[in-house]
């Protein structure tokens, strides 16, 4: 009686976690995840990532975080960004230590396009002369037509995000689209002493030890949802 129950637990206990595992890999091959600016392919990508968090350390809006098992196997610990939280401070660039985010300048990024909508813009609408999104850009992405209206260039967008967070309306009348991400190809050359790095020097300089200790720890444990 004994003996037929504990094989019952090890059969529902197997049954337990071979089920967990294999749902881990069917969902690993089929979520894509919006990645830090300037990561590689996606394929290359994983390779590269050593799942170390400095990325994730480094930013100073947390607009990376680990991605769970629920990501798939193959996304476990990836970083993970969110397009409206993110800068473009450059910081995750300048620290991932294997080329899985690659070192480009400022001027090679883009991880999206904004898009007016017309129908809510204050200005379109003549309500009233709003000009937040041209005065947030800076990359020259705006113009004003007739000195008044907003119009995207697009060849200039990079997907900040600014014009969205100035835009007055609610919801916002303009929004960023990510379906045109920027990814790089790894260099060619992959034995290097040292990674080609053109992004310049820290805005950002890096912690002491324990600040960065103690700052993973919180980042780790809101992500969790173990404190708000």
């Amino acid at each position: 009686m004994q003996s037929s129950r504990r094989n019952f637990l090890k059969i529902l206990f197997s049954g337990i976690i071979s089920g967990t595992v294999f749902t881990g890999f069917k969902v690993s091959g089929a979520k894509a995840l919006p990645r830090p600016p300037a990561s590689l392919v996606e394929d290359e990508f994983l390779k590269f990532c050593t799942r170390c968090y400095r990325c994730i350390d480094a930013c100073p809006v947390d607009a990376l975080s680990p991605a769970s098992f629920f990501d798939g196997i193959a996304n476990l610990g990836t970083p993970v960004l969110d397009w409206r939280k993110c800068i473009l401070c450059m910081e995750c660039i300048r620290t991932c230590p294997t080329g899985a985010i690659k070192k480009v300048s400022e001027e090679e990024l883009d991880i999206g396009n904004a898009v007016i909508n017309r129908e809510t813009c204050l200005s379109w609408t003549n309500k009233r002369r709003c000009k937040n999104c041209y005065k947030a850009c800076k990359y020259d992405a705006i113009k004003l037509e007739k000195r008044k209206y907003p119009v995207v260039i697009e060849d200039k967008c990079v997907g900040c995000g600014a014009c969205f967070n100035r835009c007055p309306t609610k919801p916002e009348s303009i929004v960023v689209y990510y379906d045109k991400v920027k990814r790089f190809r790894p260099l060619e050359k992959r034995i290097a002493l040292k990674l080609e790095d053109h992004v310049g020097p820290y805005d950002f300089p890096p912690p002491d030890f324990w600040t960065w200790f103690r700052q993973r720890i919180t980042k780790l444990a809101k992500h969790h949802g173990l404190v708000k």
